[in-house]
């Protein structure tokens, strides 16, 4: 393996890694790197020494013509290859940043500041069997903005966003879905304490202000939450929390249903 090969090879396996989220991980490579390089420069420069010593090609005597040789090479080495690993580290550190800061906007709703939907689709995926997923409608917001504007509209849903990232901590999963619509995937807790939560979750937003210039403004969301050890299809599932969600709204809002598919399924037979 050449020297070139061997700092591309390393070079590619720290991108690999993400060793260069910080400069200092960068200046650590580039300083063990250009010591790599130097002591296999030194190396090469006193073989070379001896063989040509030994061919008799050499016209100064051995230790002083390596002693200098060694020191060029080091200097030469060294501060050669640490500057251009640096520069490329540099470089690659800010495609890591610029990279990270694309996904996460990517992933972000830019309004509330949660996963959008295609994040939270693909965290669903990856989540536990034993967790329930539940859909927020934020209850007559057309109402809102035409009331109050889409200023104030923008601002409920600001609200919600923060209650919901409020009362469900991080290793729960909350997005905005649509422009009303809020979704969120609760874990590590037994059913009706997952219910629970969600009736925790509406109270907090129902006892919250938009803001001290529309005091007289009040707003609830309504919720429908499933279970997803109830279903084989993440679609599956979204129905049935649509479904519970619809009930929520129809026995007349600011209120969570639960969807109960003995209970759906005695509906179906009874019309």
């Amino acid at each position: 393996m050449t020297i070139r090969s061997a700092i591309d090879q390393r070079v590619r396996q720290a991108c690999e890694i993400n060793r260069f989220e910080h400069k200092d991980q960068v200046l650590r490579f580039a300083a063990k790197m250009a010591t790599v390089v130097t002591i296999v420069a030194d190396i090469l420069n006193l073989a070379a020494h001896v063989s040509l010593n030994a061919l008799g090609l050499l016209p100064y005597a051995l230790v002083p013509a390596a002693v200098v040789g060694l020191v060029i090479s080091t200097v030469v080495a060294s501060v050669l290859t640490f500057s251009v690993v640096y520069v490329i580290g540099l470089a690659i550190h800010r495609l890591t940043i610029s990279r990270a800061m694309f996904e996460r906007l990517s992933r972000t709703d830019m309004l509330s500041g949660l996963l959008n939907r295609r994040a939270f689709v693909d965290e669903v995926s990856r989540a536990p069997q034993d967790a329930s997923l539940v859909l927020f409608d934020i209850d007559r917001f057309k109402l809102i903005n035409d009331n109050y504007g889409h200023d104030v509209g923008d601002r409920a849903i600001v609200m919600v966003s923060k209650q919901l990232a409020a009362a469900l901590s991080e290793k729960h999963i909350v997005a905005r879905i649509g422009g009303e619509e809020f979704a969120a995937l609760i874990v590590e807790l037994t059913p009706t304490q997952r219910l629970a939560l969600v009736e925790r979750c509406r109270q907090m937003i129902e006892a919250s202000k938009v803001g001290d210039d529309v005091a007289q403004l009040r707003v609830t969301v309504s919720a429908g939450i499933a279970e997803r050890g109830s279903h084989d299809t993440f679609q599956s599932l979204f129905i049935a929390s649509d479904r519970a969600l619809y009930l929520a709204k129809a026995s007349g809002r600011n209120r969570v249903v639960h969807f109960d598919p003995i209970q759906e399924s005695m509906g179906k037979t009874s019309e």
